[in-house]
């Protein structure tokens, strides 16, 4: 027969709050990461439990539970729909202009010493 789950390591406050403060200053792979540690240390691998003890969003959780199981790290598509241009994209523009620039540079030097009928 299944075990009753265990209740949640108690944290006092202080220490909620102290785990709180790393994960707000982390992104992506590594709060997940630091999330997923913490769950498994202080509520049993629950991600539920987590959520009501330290705040955070459950399916971050889960996802850091998955990917630490698995060690297969999720990438996000944030980069894919964003606005801003890639570094190739932005670099291919400036060759663009620079090549832009010198052949009309060198247009202009040879039709100024054309005189025109």
């Amino acid at each position: 027969m299944l075990d009753p789950p265990e209740e949640p390591k108690s944290l006092t406050r202080s220490q909620i709050e102290d785990l709180r403060l790393p994960a707000s200053k982390m992104n992506g792979v590594e709060r997940r990461g630091f999330q997923a540690q913490m769950t498994l240390k202080y509520c049993q691998g629950r991600a539920r439990s987590a959520q009501t003890v330290f705040g955070w969003g459950r399916e971050n959780i889960e996802l850091g539970l998955g990917e630490k199981r698995t060690g297969i790290i999720c990438v996000g598509l944030q980069s894919a729909f964003s606005t801003a241009k890639r570094c190739q994209e932005k670099q291919r523009l400036l060759l663009w202009h620079y090549c832009c620039d010198k052949l009309q540079n060198l247009i202009l030097n040879k039709t100024q010493h054309l005189k025109l009928p």
